[in-house]
Order: structure tokens, then C-alpha cells, then sequence
């Protein structure tokens, strides 16, 4: 499940919008970003998206019989967005075909290969520091969907079918049984492999709590006015962790690639 339609989910569960939840899990949703938005007054930034929510054929044909459940998931999509920080310009519906949906999972999979850059790991890490103070919810859910982006790389590589429902602890685990954990050659390699599986283990857990935080606390949610929000040190914390496991993950890549070309 993607970090957007996670949080659609979340939204229309706590609202008890049973109806509209089982036509969101038919769906795909894909965000597509248009422009960032300043205002005079202050530093804050709104990020401006339009949404694409994508259903099979046979739903599509008859969506004027889902009034009520296609209404609720708008308002939740326009609701969590303003949550994160974020305008959703417009939200369109668009029929796919089944058969097709294997082709865009492989798009996206390449997608995904072109995205994991160096630049593209360091412009996410400086968005996710910058967002700390000023949008503690945006922050979070940037780390969370960094560590997503990289572990989908590395099982596409793997050619490893991921699980459309695997949450991002899973998706870690995952990876972390198909990564050279040791790709040279040092003194007592068993014991550096061990000691560093363990390590990476421990991410699986913290990417758990990350989630948990993204979840609970930020701006918005809809909060009383009387809500204390998490203290920055806090989602600074959550930051570099993601931030460490995504360099971690790019740079052992970049190692493998450097060992096979020589």
C-alpha cells in the first residue's frame, strides 16, 4: 500500500467510512506534484498536487452508483493533504484494466531504480531537516517514504514480487535478506556479517515507530486546539534514522556496482 493511500485508509477508518474503505482497496491513487507554494507572511511552504485515483473498468463504468463513497474519499484526500501540508489542486478518477496493472507496477519499479540517486537521496534528507520544526507530520512521512523508495529498488533488483500490502517494517526486513551485507573482503567476515544484521535489524523496528509517530502527531489530524504536538528533538531523531539507512542502503549499491564493474 502506498504512503498516500496508507493515509487515506487511516483517515476514512477513523471516520468509520466503511463503505468508501472497500472501494479504496480496489483503487490505486498516484499524486503527481504540480508547484510549492510561499506565503508572505510566514516561511511555511504548501506543496501543491493533483491526485489521480484509479479504479477498475467495470467500477469506473457505474462510479455515479459510488456518489457516496467517491465523495467521502475526496474529502479525505483533500483533509489529510491539508494535514501534511499539502493543496490538492484536483482529484480525478480514471479507469484501468486488470491485465494492464502488472505493466504499471513494472513502471513504477523503474520508476522507483531512477529515483534512487544520490541527488535524489540528499535533496529528500535536506526537504526532511528543513520540515522538522515548520512541519513535523511532512518530515516524518518523507523519511518513511524514503525507506520505502529504497527497499522497493533493492527487491526490484532482486526481482522480488513485493506484497501490495507489506508495511514498511516488512518491506525492510525484506530487503535486508537480499543485500550484500559484506561485498569485500575483511578479516573475520562471518562475525562482521552477523554484527551487521543485527544492526540493520534493529531498523526494522525503528522504521515501525517512525510509522507509529507519522501517525499520531504533526500539524493537523484534527486535533483539539489544546493538542501539544512532538518536540522536535523527537522527529529529529526519526529523521536521521531513516536518513542513515537510506545513504546505507545507496551506498552498499553503489559499492556492489563499483565491485562488478572492476
Amino acid at each position: 500500500m502506498s504512503e498516500l493511500k496508507g493515509h487515506i485508509f487511516d483517515w476514512l477508518m477513523e471516520l468509520e467510512e466503511e463503505k468508501a474503505v472497500n472501494l479504496l482497496n480496489d483503487c490505486e491513487i498516484d499524486q503527481i506534484y504540480i508547484d510549492t507554494l510561499f506565503r508572505m507572511d510566514s516561511d511555511i511552504e504548501t506543496y501543491m498536487y493533483e491526485v489521480i485515483v484509479r479504479v477498475p473498468l467495470k467500477i469506473h463504468r457505474k462510479i455515479d452508483e459510488y456518489a457516496k463513497e467517491t465523495s467521502a474519499i475526496e474529502s479525505a484526500i483533500t483533509e489529510a493533504g491539508q494535514a501534511d501540508g499539502i493543496y490538492v489542486r484536483d482529484i480525478s478518477w480514471r479507469p484501468y484494466l486488470k491485465s494492464e496493472h502488472k505493466k504499471q507496477n513494472d513502471k513504477k519499479a523503474e520508476k522507483i531504480t531512477e529515483l534512487l540517486t544520490q541527488e535524489y537521496v540528499n535533496k529528500q534528507i535536506k526537504l526532511m531537516n528543513k520540515s522538522i520544526e515548520s512541519n513535523p507530520h511532512l518530515a516524518l512521512g518523507i523519511s518513511k517514504e524514503l525507506i520505502e523508495t529504497c527497499c522497493k529498488h533493492i527487491l526490484n533488483e532482486a526481482r522480488i514480487e513485493i506484497n501490495k500490502d507489506w508495511d514498511v517494517a516488512k518491506l525492510v526486513k525484506e530487503t535486508n535478506k537480499q543485500i550484500d551485507l559484506m561485498p569485500f573482503e575483511v578479516e573475520n567476515i562471518e562475525l562482521a556479517k552477523s554484527s551487521i544484521a543485527k544492526i540493520l535489524g534493529g531498523f526494522s523496528t525503528i522504521t515501525h515507530g517512525i510509522t507509529e509517530l507519522r501517525n499520531s502527531y504533526g500539524t493537523g489530524h484534527g486535533h483539539l486546539p489544546e493538542f501539544k504536538s512532538l518536540d522536535g528533538i523527537y522527529v529529529k531523531l526519526a529523521v536521521s534514522a531513516s536518513s542513515e539507512l537510506a545513504v546505507f542502503y545507496l551506498s552498499l549499491e553503489q559499492l556492489k556496482k563499483k565491485k562488478s564493474s572492476s
